[in-house]
């Protein structure tokens, strides 16, 4: 239940283990209606498992993910599989029956137009690049007009045109409505200060931070330059010599361990 009308969706001290490796850590948060929330962190940070909890693909091990009732998630995934040789216009009929939308022609030719699709639509996906299986997802996404947007790195496997036509389509069409809350993971850290007004720093599992971006881009000039000196303190911070050895498996990476301690002192 929603404890606050506020919020699009509530996470209590969830966490996440997958064979007794704990990938997400006590995470709390709240998605306010409207919100626009950017998520940053180093690979393998739980990123994605945490959106995948959120949009009910996975569930949490501990701890409580309360969703608002008859809310729409439209959740691009970095990787999916499609059933076999189904088109990509298969695939959407089935979304449209499935969410029993009345989409007009006009407004699929243009889901179409700015992701380039036309003239793929029709073919099987399984027979598609990995950047037009990209588009596919997108446009899955994009055709239920969801209520909370998870964009997992978005421009994967897109050439710059296409992916400039799909952040105007985002602009134009998808974010101008009022209500709609969007959750963006990237390592485009202009994506995050184009179209987010918060920025999550995640590390190992935890939310380390949350601050507004604006803020951000005027204390340390843009995203990027914040993310590079954040993500090199927490590097720097975690890896102290009982660490390294502990991930390196023990005293027969003693010195390799000493070794990279040694480069992290460099980085200072």
């Amino acid at each position: 239940m929603i404890k606050d009308k506020k919020n699009n969706v509530e996470i209590i001290n969830v966490s996440k283990n997958y064979d007794n490796n704990e990938i997400i850590k006590n995470v709390s948060l709240n998605i306010a209606i409207g919100a626009k929330i950017g998520i940053v962190g180093p690979n393998g940070t739980g990123k994605t498992t945490l959106c995948e909890m959120i949009s009910q693909l996975r569930k949490p091990t501990t701890g409580t993910i309360n969703i608002k009732p008859d809310l729409k998630i439209g959740m691009q995934l970095q990787e999916t599989k499609f059933p076999r040789g189904l088109t990509g216009w298969d695939m959407a009929e089935y979304y449209m029956r499935a969410y029993r939308l009345n989409k007009s022609v006009e407004d699929i030719q243009k889901l179409l137009y700015y992701l380039d699709a036309e003239a793929f639509i029709n073919k099987p996906i399984i027979t598609l690049s990995g950047g037009q299986q990209q588009k596919i997802n997108i446009l899955l996404t994009l055709i239920v007009e969801p209520d909370l947007l998870i964009l997992d790195e978005l421009a994967t496997g897109l050439d710059l045109e296409v992916r400039e036509r799909i952040y105007e389509l985002l602009e134009k069409e998808v974010f101008i409505k009022p209500n709609l809350s969007v959750l963006i993971v990237s390592h485009n850290m202009q994506e995050i200060e184009r179209f987010c007004q918060q920025i999550i720093f995640m590390f190992e599992g935890s939310i380390i931070s949350i601050n507004d971006v604006k803020t951000v881009v005027k204390e340390y000039g843009s995203i990027e330059e914040y993310v590079k000196i954040k993500f090199k303190e927490y590097k720097i911070g975690m890896y102290d010599s009982e660490t390294l050895l502990k991930r390196l498996g023990g005293k027969n990476n003693e010195k390799w361990a000493k070794s990279w301690k040694k480069h992290l002192k460099k980085q200072k």
